[in-house]
């Protein structure tokens, strides 16, 4: 009689002992799927966010929260069309321009941040702006939050066709000087050999003969060739013409359109609520972090709001899926309600790391608009 080893013992779907073992005991953490963000995103058909593209969607987006929380009676492009409210329509007039000129100043300080290179086409920072209803930005009724991701990091007035390295720009002008200094000796050298041929006439041939065997033999020699080395770097790539004004102000408008769908979207799906809800009459604050570098005169630091700020500020990145949320801190930020849009482009960018020392002129604080919305009485 012939007994069968265990190898031979071959059925289909078994599992050995020790696998069964291992697949109770293991205590390896089953991974939990990540969860929706409650922060609605705009994403623009764009690689970067422009400052004009930043500050036109930032001023739409005010005027939306006026009227979502009950201060003005109808969106503020409708009361635009409207007779009476000049005071109000103003004031937010004025706002407009300075927030045009806001995120300029901020693309420019973005383009400054030390160890950043100056020429990158990627180059770009986040920008966070919020909209503040209350008495004061510190004891705020409701505080809604604007991310502009990949906000486009340029230098103001610098050209888009000339290089911005410093040191690049030294070698071309060093390179200007060799070839005007080379130009003077020439011409020097050329004014020398007239008044030497001069002299030599007057003493004879021979003379003239002996001297212009030496002229020949001190010749300067011929200057450097200016044309590269094999070796040098390539010439740049030619960047894409800028669009046209018309274009812009298309790409302007849809963008709008696009912001003013997804809120309504988000309203819809958060049981008809989403940023809407009654509000009485109270004042509007406008709140900015930009590095200490920032300079602009319609804004004013405000060191003091740094803590709650960056309390709010951690809120919206855990909302929105940028960081994860702890257990314990989800528990003592259970009752504030964050609210707040996300403005980003087709690449978008991860959160800056903070780590290490940064620079005191690029330490990221929080300011505030030194204006003010007034004229809500009149509707």
């Amino acid at each position: 009689m012939r007994i069968l080893a265990p190898s031979d013992c071959k059925i289909e779907g078994h599992v050995p002992p020790k696998q069964i073992e291992d697949t109770y005991t293991s205590k390896q953490p089953i991974p939990m799927p990540t969860p929706p963000a409650k922060i609605p995103s705009v994403t623009l058909d764009a690689d970067l966010v422009t400052d004009s593209m930043a500050a036109r969607l930032c001023i739409s987006l005010i005027g939306h929260v006026l009227f979502l929380k009950s201060q003005v009676p109808f969106p503020v492009m409708q009361m635009a069309r409207m007779s009476g409210g000049d005071e109000l329509l103003n004031s937010f007039d004025t706002l407009a321009s300075h927030l045009n000129t806001t995120f300029t100043a901020l693309s420019t300080a973005f383009a400054l941040r030390s160890g950043t290179p100056r020429k990158d086409a990627q180059n770009s920072g986040r920008a966070y702006l919020a909209v503040v209803l209350g008495p004061t930005p510190g004891s705020a009724k409701c505080r809604v939050m604007v991310g502009v991701d990949a906000l486009e990091a340029k230098v103001w007035g610098e050209r888009d066709d000339c290089s911005g390295v410093p040191s690049e720009h030294g070698k071309g002008e060093a390179a200007e000087d060799d070839e005007e200094r080379d130009d003077s000796e020439d011409e020097s050298n050329s004014d020398n050999d007239h008044d030497d041929s001069d002299s030599s006439d007057d003493s004879g041939d021979e003379a003239a003969y002996e001297t212009e065997s030496d002229q020949s033999s001190q010749a300067p020699s011929p200057p450097p060739s200016r044309s590269p080395s094999p070796s040098s770097s390539p010439p740049p790539e030619p960047q894409p013409l800028p669009p046209t004004y018309t274009q812009e102000l298309e790409a302007l408008r849809a963008a709008e359109r696009l912001l003013s769908r997804t809120l309504a979207s988000a309203c819809g799906e958060n049981d008809g609520q989403g940023m809407a809800s009654e509000m009485p009459p109270t004042q509007t604050h406008i709140v900015l972090r930009a590095p200490r570098r920032f300079m602009h005169p319609a804004w004013v630091p405000r060191q003091t709001l740094s803590g709650a700020f960056d309390t709010f500020l951690d809120a919206f990145l855990e909302e929105s899926g940028e960081r994860p949320t702890k257990d314990d801190i989800k528990k003592k930020k259970k009752g504030v309600k964050v609210e707040g849009v996300w403005i980003r482009s087709r690449q978008g960018m991860t959160e800056e790391s903070e780590s290490g020392e940064i620079p005191e002129e690029d330490e990221m604080i929080w300011w505030t608009w030194d204006g003010k919305l007034v004229g809500f009485a009149d509707w």
